[in-house]
């Protein structure tokens, strides 16, 4: 099969700003924990120089870096945006960023934010909420100046919900429900959502919710692009019904080797006149990228 340039929405660089705290070990979960999942040579061996091969070889024109700034949940970590913003400039052809903004200090959150958003390659904004040190809905109050900053600048909103990352953080799964997004996405109908890690394991759900809300983007990442992974079943027959302009594609990278997670995506089951849309079409219109 021919696959166009490609977006993977979801990928963990192995450079210092990841590789020298926790976040690219909790990224490395999967692979350190079960021998299903080998991860990727690029990642075992932190090299950013392997792991740009490992993405000419599948196709990927971009990965983007979602920040993450939950530094106060478990062992999930932090990276700063400055050091987003100095990845995405120094590797401009490669990396998009979304700058993260910790729930436990927004006014500062909401400060970098502005001071970045404008710089090259940044494409949105990160937050975290069923992962924060005190979890939250999305739709929580506390949140509303985040979402107000997004639709000032015009960037899309990347909220990451999974079982996994909320149990990482010390909480239960319900923290990784939909259901709140869908509130926020009615509240803000011009505010553009990627729902990344796509709420897994409450796949039906999530689709659902994104069913009735145009402004949410799926994005499940390594939960469609593993051969095998229950609940992924869901998201292909949302996309393959009603969500073709909504889903997005992720390896969650350095969960698994790149190659791998792209096969597994391709032989998900996707109706064949998507796959150009759900790999770059898509995340290209979103984030305003061009080929």
């Amino acid at each position: 099969m021919i696959t166009p340039p490609i977006i993977d929405m979801r990928l963990r660089p192995p450079i210092p700003a990841w590789t020298r705290g926790t976040v690219f070990k909790t990224a490395m979960h999967y692979p350190r924990h079960f021998f299903t999942f080998k991860g990727a040579r690029s990642a075992w061996t932190e090299s950013v120089d392997m792991l740009f091969e490992e993405m000419d070889s599948a196709g990927i024109k971009y990965g983007v870096l979602v920040g993450r700034a939950s530094a106060g949940a478990g062992n999930l970590g932090g990276v700063e945006n400055r050091e987003i913003v100095e990845a995405v400039t120094t590797y401009s052809d490669r990396f998009l960023g979304f700058l993260g903004i910790d729930l436990d200090n927004i006014e500062q959150g909401l400060a970098e934010v502005r001071e970045f958003a404008s710089c090259s390659n940044i494409k949105g904004i990160s937050i975290e909420p069923g992962s924060a040190r005190e979890p939250r809905w999305s739709d929580d109050a506390s949140l509303t100046p985040i979402y107000e900053l997004a639709l000032e600048l015009d960037l899309p909103v990347s909220i990451s919900l999974s079982g996994l990352l909320s149990a990482l953080a010390g909480h239960d799964i319900t923290w990784s429900s939909p259901v709140s997004i869908q509130r926020v996405a009615r509240r803000y109908p011009d505010l553009k959502i990627i729902v990344s890690h796509a709420a897994w394991p409450y796949a039906d759900e999530m689709v659902v919710v994104a069913l009735a809300c145009p402004n949410i983007y799926v994005s499940p990442d390594l939960y469609a692009a593993t051969a095998g992974m229950i609940c992924a079943d869901s998201y292909v027959k949302g996309a393959n019904l009603f969500l073709e302009d909504r889903m997005l594609f992720g390896t969650a990278y350095p969960v698994k080797d790149i190659q791998e997670s792209l096969r597994d995506f391709l032989g998900m089951g996707w109706r064949p006149d998507i796959i150009h849309k759900l790999l770059w079409g898509n995340a290209a219109k979103l984030l305003k990228v061009t080929a």
